[in-house]
């Protein structure tokens, strides 16, 4: 293929970079990883359906954005569906927003190295570029990010980086448990000067930072609490210096921390841009996909969502409660369908079905009095009567035979068939292919191709003991799974990057001084006040529930960031093993005693609600993990506003206001309504009597919506 004319900002006089060069992005359509087997053996990650639109569309999306007009997608295993589905897309055509889209096919790639080394020999690339992965999810403004690297480089051309990390909580929900990078950064120029990554498997919890870079630099960030998504602005040096380092096979581990170590040898810098607001998360893991997906549902990515109908053929109409329907959808008149659901279209749902917190996919058959809590149901699914499927993903043309169960974190895979009765487990995989060992030494890669090319598979009987009888598929079983696959995957809103193994405090970070070597020192756990120490007359927990209010009611008065606040209430958590009951009490006293104070100023229930609430939801967020969570919460803030002067009035806008920003389902609200212990004595039953007027409005609106449906159908 021919170059371009414009030439790589290598390639320009000294520090001069060509403002006006095409913006060129790479793809990595291939994950390098094992984490979706064995989904992944027979369809690439990239094409897998996330809230029933392919992932590389949310990346192309993106890149669109930022203005990208050359797209190379490098792929190594499934390069042909890829190439395919490239060609019959929107992306190919003549109104599309890329000048060019092109696949680069590299079967005997197995890293991100190795991609880099093929994009050098080919010489595509001719100015910076963007490299990103292919299930990039994100709504986050690049245009001034790129500017700022534009001058960036025009003072310096060895500035030949920008990672783009998004500021977040240890705790946040989108950030891996596999790796766990810490980020020394100069406070001033943004220049990050030192990169390690943690194996959370380790024994080593710490990290060991040379002296030499305190002296200078002047002002210096440690970062633990970044979600890093692999989004990088690359000059046209990045190729080459991967081509001349075999070593260098992954992007963070080998290259970013080799060159920030070898400052000395190459002389080359690289930056970072920490967004503080807007989306971004890489749906690298099964725990991952659920995050996401759930947060596509809940709007945090606007515009992706599914009533933007960015993929072609969709039409998605949002309802209130986060539900997405296509056209044609047919709905039994006793089926329920709950809160944050996506329904393709052509798809039916039978009499006394009830489906919640779940995505189904289009051509789905779905029987009668089947029960879909939590679950990824893809295209052309047919479920029989009285089945069950939690927490699980179940692909394309798999079939469910009559009182089928389908256990939490269960993965059925394509074509698979289950013979009517048949249990799946929590956690075990079903599939109808099997990948063939290949012979050979040993790879000591951390992270291996999970995909695999089509020549590599083969079929295997089926195990009635394991798919039923009349069943089709067998028990897949992968000794190399990683072992953030074997958690719990649906567990989302949970702490997905465990602050025990990487808690950076005085007990993490050894600083080598130039004299000598000095270990790590004992930890220090800080205390809010020595007023709360235990006494004989108070138990740990009653000492824990101060603090823990003292630490929130400082955070609401002052102001803190959310992610700050947060960060200090699950150490405090952690620190004293307490439960997440516990951790929702103190909130609801802080909380309340918070609007209470706004009220007292001759502020309006409404008002101090829609300020306190508003803000602090993505706190709320972290500490409820489902229905019966949110009863408990709402329990925990009637109790605390029975005791206060203006209780009933606070109780109601709460309540009003949790449910407007998706917080407090209707579900719950009922649930709670009709739990004997909101009027187990009269100062509980006369707080909640205002909040009435709010329950009796939500049964209104859901027979009105009802109606509606009837009338639609």
């Amino acid at each position: 293929m021919s170059r371009k004319t414009n030439a790589a900002g290598g390639g320009k006089k000294g520090n001069e970079v060509d403002q006006e060069a095409t913006l060129q992005a790479v793809v990595l359509a291939d994950s390098f990883q094992n984490r979706f087997r064995p989904l992944t053996l027979e369809k690439p990650r990239c094409l897998l359906p996330l809230a029933n639109t392919p992932l590389i569309e949310y990346t192309f999306e993106f890149l669109a954005l930022a203005g990208v007009e050359d797209v190379y997608v490098f792929c190594s295993a499934h390069s042909d569906q890829i190439d395919e589905y490239i060609r019959n897309s929107k992306w190919s055509s003549s109104s599309s927003a890329f000048k060019r889209l092109q696949t680069i096919a590299s079967p005997n790639s197995s890293s991100v190295g190795d991609a880099m080394r093929v994009l050098d020999a080919k010489q595509l690339i001719t100015a910076d570029f963007l490299l990103v992965s292919g299930d990039i999810v994100s709504n986050l403004p690049l245009e001034p990010i790129l500017q700022e690297h534009r001058q960036r480089r025009l003072a310096d051309k060895n500035a030949i980086m920008t990672m783009i990390l998004r500021e977040a909580t240890p705790t946040h929900r989108t950030k891996s448990q596999e790796e766990k990078g810490v980020f020394l950064v100069d406070s001033k120029t943004m220049r990050c000067v030192y990169y390690e990554e943690l194996n959370p498997n380790a024994k080593k919890k710490h990290i060991s930072i040379p002296p030499e870079l305190f002296k200078r630099h002047s002002e210096l960030q440690i970062r633990a609490d970044l979600i890093d998504c692999y989004v990088d602005i690359c000059s046209p040096d990045v190729p080459a210096l991967f081509t001349e380092n075999f070593d260098y096979q992954q992007i963070r581990r080998h290259f970013v921390h080799g060159i920030l170590q070898d400052y000395e040898l190459y002389g080359k810098t690289i930056h970072c841009h920490i967004a503080t607001d807007h989306y971004a998360a890489r749906v690298r893991s099964l725990r991952t996909y659920d995050s996401v997906s759930r947060d596509i549902i809940s709007r945090w990515t606007y515009p992706l969502c599914p009533d933007s109908n960015n993929y072609e053929g969709q039409n998605y109409r949002y309802q209130r409660g986060n539900i997405y329907k296509e056209d044609n959808v047919v709905l039994g008149r006793s089926c329920v369908i709950k809160p944050k659901t996506v329904i393709g279209g052509e798809t039916n749902i039978g009499e006394g079905t009830v489906v919640g917190n779940s995505v189904i996919g289009k051509h789905c058959k779905i029987g009668k009095n089947v029960t879909i809590e939590g679950a990824y149901i893809w295209d052309s699914v047919v479920i029989e009567d009285n089945c069950i499927v939690r927490d699980s993903i179940i692909a394309n043309n798999a079939l469910l035979g009559a009182g089928s169960r389908v256990e939490d974190s269960a993965i059925v895979s394509f074509n698979v068939h289950l013979g009517p009765g048949t249990i799946i487990s929590e956690k075990q995989r079903l599939t109808t292919y099997k990948r063939s060992r290949q012979s050979g030494g040993e790879d000591d890669s951390d992270e291996e191709d999970e995909e695999s090319s089509e020549d590599e598979m083969e079929e295997k009987s089926t195990d009635e003991a394991t798919v039923g009888v009349g069943g089709k598929g067998y028990l897949y079983v992968d000794s190399e799974s990683e072992d953030e696959d074997e958690t719990k995957f649906i567990d989302s809103l949970g702490p997905i990057y465990q602050m025990e193994n990487l808690a950076l405090s005085d007990s993490s970070i050894s600083v080598l001084s130039s004299d000598e070597e000095t270990g790590p020192v004992k930890e220090k756990r800080r205390r809010t006040s020595g007023s709360f120490a235990t006494t004989a007359s108070e138990t740990d927990e009653d000492a824990w529930h101060k603090e823990a209010v003292a630490s929130l009611r400082t955070a609401l008065e002052k102001n803190h960031p959310v992610e700050v606040a947060s960060l200090e209430l699950n150490s405090l958590r952690m620190s004293s093993d307490a439960s997440w009951q516990q951790v929702r009490r103190a909130t609801a006293v802080a909380f309340i005693a918070r609007l209470d104070d706004f009220i007292e100023q001759n502020q309006t229930a409404v008002v101090a609600c829609g300020q306190v609430l508003g803000r602090w939801a993505p706190l709320l967020t972290r500490m409820i993990h489902g229905l019966n969570d949110q009863v408990d919460f709402l329990l925990l803030l009637q109790k605390e506003c029975s005791s206060r002067a203006k209780g009933g009035s606070i109780l109601l806008h709460t309540v009003q206001k949790l449910y407007d920003i998706d917080l407090i389902e209707e579900e719950a609200v009922n649930f709670w309504w009709n739990d004997k212990r909101s009027t187990e004595n009269p100062d509980m039953a006369k707080v909640r009597t205002l909040t009435q007027k709010f329950v009796i409005w939500l049964a209104e609106a859901e027979e009105e919506d009802d109606e509606d449906e009837e009338e639609s159908d």
